[in-house]
């Protein structure tokens, strides 16, 4: 009989059946009933020789598994250790599907789906773990398993129970496509006999019993496993800490707990940045800069446990405090993440960061570093409602957004009990603390140039041999507030140590500071006196500024500082306005605008713009008043040699960083500045900027919607061949990108902003900017035609709306050119929707 004449009789399709001859496809619990009723065969020996076939099969598959991975001796975790924790730990019930599910994760291979509730979740109905993989391991089965357990000390009679119970409950299809699990974490002689004894029965595709003794294997393949489970033991794990160890650390540190709220805003604005280097191809660590360490590793607990990002990432998640620990780890072949906080454990990433996934942790104000997540102070809304959560209301509120400048490294000072954290032992000493003032003003700087080493000399009025004495000793405390990398020299978090240490600070310093400030900063850049085209290469040519960029950037970043918070660092001083010195000196910098000072201050642009928002502005907006304003002698092309770049990148980059908060403001400016074209093929233009900010899906300001549309109506009203590339810009359809805008980096105006908005608040935008767009004043063949090519991204329902303001136009136009050119768009993107829609009248179609 051939396979076509048994495959009608059987009543299935002929490749089923050849997959099953074959041995491509399993038999199931259907086609044994009709291999009975149709050629009288016994289905039960049927099923039983599939189930002997795959059992045969698995095993020899499982012969083939790659040899267990390596991890060097680390910790030793024991079987009778698991058995005794089972036995006195209550809570071992809910913690036993954690620990099964870092093990998964971490030596799993093609997991597909991971599903193991635990802490309040393990109660939870239903299986208490289930796995699909799409490869075997010595622990997991191949395909779909799942899995019980259960902490009793009766683990045979737990077993056979929940067995009975889901022989009941789940299907023969079912078990024949899913491998049955047990689990206990103690230990378990008769594991063996029992899980033998059920795989006889042919019940499941495969039966398989682990007990304490298993655990203790599998946990010897777990870097992430090992370090967790040595916590719940209060086993001591020289150099390595879990994730939640640090968030306990950071909670309990202060009075009240610290809560998960105080990073809402940054877990807002970088978890899909965050979720794209997970996910990705890895390529490079990724980078996290806070004002401290522990606010760094507080942070990345909460961001792993967000709802948006998948668990399995966070049980790899290692944090290194020692060099030989990370060393020893660095050969293994498991799978973990660690995070490393020092520049030498940084080093010793390069043996395994193409491997595995690393995350390092920076200060704020490194050298030369551009972090991946710069944690953002907390904007005074997000910083009361976390308060609020931990039990802080009404004037204390406001009392401590002074005291902590909105960073929860400072807030966490102020509220702890513990007097190292409170007062660290660098800012309780007065001497100490002196010595740390000008280092922490000046913020960093390199110790190869004579000229920082004066300013740093004259600001301590000391020789600056001992203030390299001073950096020594204070390398050697324990939470040290200042680092030392190779030449450069600087302060951990500028904005903590300038909090711990205000006690110390006289009015006079900061007159010493402002005064070398403007000293430093006036400095014009010799690199000017060379043609454009040499001034890449302006080192080679010994055209070079005495003092540093390091010393320039780090004294900007003061200013920022000192403007934000230095009215509440020294609200005491009657009459002192910091903020009003902070701005005096910007426009001293600035003031006449010349072009010859916009190309010398260019790399300082965005931190004068942050440091004095108003006084930036109303320079920029005094220039834009001229005939022949400044600022559009910048906006040049700049050709696309590998050594070019447009002069023009700062100034917009300080307009960005305004326009956070200086949405209107900024927006006439850019305006005013796109109307110049700039034929290059660089990115960085006026409009390109300006479309960023008004992004329907994915907005480059903190303003809300209703500012967002009434900054929109403004810009149509003055600066209309601007406004409408807006409008339309947001009618169209298909994959958007765009990139991130620049962010200020000491102030919280971008705090919690600039990620993809609703899709509801993204339809109004668009329906806003629609709606600009058919009443605009004077519609013209561009106009209209620009709404024709999108009508693809237009709600069908207001397609009429855009043919009858076409029919209006014609009837009221004389100009045959102009409807020619017209024509010509419709004909080109809506020809083949015109008569679906409606037709035109006679006008336009003649």
């Amino acid at each position: 009989m051939s396979i076509t004449e048994a495959a009608k009789r059987l009543g299935v399709g002929r490749p089923a059946l050849s997959n099953l001859l074959n041995g491509n496809s399993s038999l199931s619990l259907d086609m044994a009933v009709r291999l009975e009723k149709t050629f009288s065969v016994d289905r039960q020996k049927l099923l039983d020789l599939q189930t002997e076939f795959d059992r045969v099969g698995r095993h020899e598959k499982e012969k083939s598994v790659a040899a267990h991975a390596y991890v060097p001796a680390f910790l030793s975790i024991k079987a009778q250790q698991i058995h005794n924790w089972a036995e006195s730990n209550i809570e071992s019930r809910h913690l036993l599907p954690v620990l099964l599910r870092k093990l998964i994760h971490s030596t799993g291979r093609a997991l597909h789906r991971v599903d193991f509730p635990g802490y309040d979740n393990a109660e939870r109905k239903g299986w208490d773990g289930m796995i699909e993989a799409g490869a075997v391991t010595p622990w997991i089965p191949e395909g779909k398993s799942c899995w019980e357990f259960g902490t009793g000390k009766n683990p045979s009679s737990k077993a056979e129970n929940d067995y009975a119970a889901r022989l009941k409950s789940v299907s023969a299809d079912e078990r024949a496509e899913c491998t049955y699990v047990f689990v206990t974490p103690h230990n378990w002689p008769g594991k063996t006999k029992w899980a033998k004894s059920k795989q006889a029965t042919g019940n499941w595709k495969a039966v398989s019993a682990f007990d304490a003794s298993d655990l203790e294997q599998w946990l010897e393949e777990s870097v992430p496993a090992q370090m967790w489970f040595a916590e719940q033991l209060a086993i001591p794990a020289n150099g390595i800490e879990t994730l939640g160890q640090c968030w306990w650390r950071w909670e309990e540190a202060s009075e009240p707990k610290m809560v998960p709220s105080i990073f809402e805003s940054s877990i807002i604005a970088y978890r899909e940045k965050f979720k794209r280097w997970l996910e990705n191809p890895n390529k490079a660590p990724f980078v996290v800069a806070a004002d401290s360490k522990d606010e760094a590793l507080a942070f990345l607990a909460c961001l792993f446990q967000d709802n948006t990002i998948d668990s399995k990432w966070g049980d790899l998640a290692a944090v290194f405090t020692s060099l030989e620990t990370l060393r020893t780890l660095a050969v293994s072949t498991a799978t973990f993440m660690p995070i490393v906080c020092t520049e030498e454990a940084e080093r010793e990433l390069a043996m395994v960061y193409r491997r595995l996934r690393c995350i390092i942790i920076r200060p704020r104000n490194a050298i030369d570093s551009r972090p991946d997540i710069a944690l953002d102070l907390l904007n005074y809304d997000a910083f009361e409602r976390a308060l609020a959560e931990m039990g802080i209301k009404g004037d204390r509120v406001d009392r401590l957004a002074r005291e902590s400048g909105c960073s929860p490294t400072i807030l966490r000072r102020r509220l702890s009990k513990i007097p190292a954290i409170k007062t660290p032992q660098w800012a309780g000493d007065s001497v100490t603390a002196r010595d740390l003032l000008p280092m922490t003003l000046i913020g960093a700087w390199d110790a190869t140039f004579k000229a920082d080493c004066e300013i740093l000399a004259t600001l301590a009025e000391k020789p600056y041999q001992d203030i390299e004495k001073s950096v020594a000793r204070l390398l050697q405390v324990d939470d040290s507030p200042v680092w030392s990398v190779g030449q450069y020299r600087g302060v951990a978090s500028k904005i903590d140590a300038l909090f711990a240490i205000k006690g110390q600070i006289i009015e006079q310093d900061l007159t010493d500071f402002f005064l070398l400030a403007e000293y430093v900063l006036s400095e014009t850049d010799p690199a000017l006196d060379l043609p454009e085209d040499q001034r890449w290469a302006a080192g080679m040519y010994g055209k070079v500024r005495a003092h540093s960029k390091t010393l320039r950037e780090g004294i900007c970043e003061t200013l920022v500082l000192l403007s934000a918070h230095g009215n509440d660092l020294f609200h005491d001083w009657p009459g002192v306005e910091v903020e009003a010195h902070v701005s005096s000196l910007i426009r001293k910098l600035l003031a006449p605008l010349t072009l010859d000072k916009l190309l010398s201050h260019n790399k300082d642009l965005p931190r004068y713009a942050e440091a004095a928002p108003d006084t930036f502005l109303k320079l920029l907006e005094e220039d834009l008043r001229q005939l022949q304003p400044v600022l559009l002698r910048l906006l040049k092309p700049t050709d696309s040699s590998p050594f070019a770049s447009p002069t023009r990148a700062e100034l917009l980059w300080a307009l960005e960083c305004l326009a956070w908060k200086n949405l209107k403001r900024v927006s006439a400016i850019l305006a005013q500045m796109s109307r110049t074209i700039i034929n290059d093929n660089w990115v960085n233009k006026p409009i390109s900027s300006l479309k960023a900010i008004y992004r329907s899906w994915m907005p480059q300001t903190s303003a809300s919607l209703e500012k967002r549309m009434r900054a929109l109506e403004t810009l149509v009203k003055e600066f209309p061949d601007i406004g409408w590339q807006i409008c339309i810009e947001q009618l169209a359809s298909g994959i958007r990108s765009g990139n991130y805008s620049y962010r200020p980096r000491w102030r919280n105006d971008a705090s919690g902003a600039g990620e993809p908005v609703t899709y509801e608040e993204m339809d109004e935008f668009e329906r806003k900017a629609f709606n600009l767009a058919l009443t605009w004043p004077q519609h013209d063949p561009k106009t209209l035609g620009d709404l024709v090519e999108r009508l693809h991204a237009i709600p069908e329902n207001d397609h009429i709306r855009v043919w009858d303001l076409i029919d209006a136009w014609t009837d009221a136009k004389e100009d045959e050119k102009a409807k020619a050119e017209l024509r010509e768009r419709i004909r080109r993107f809506a020809f083949t929707r015109r008569g679906q829609l409606r037709g035109l009248n006679d006008t336009t179609r003649d």
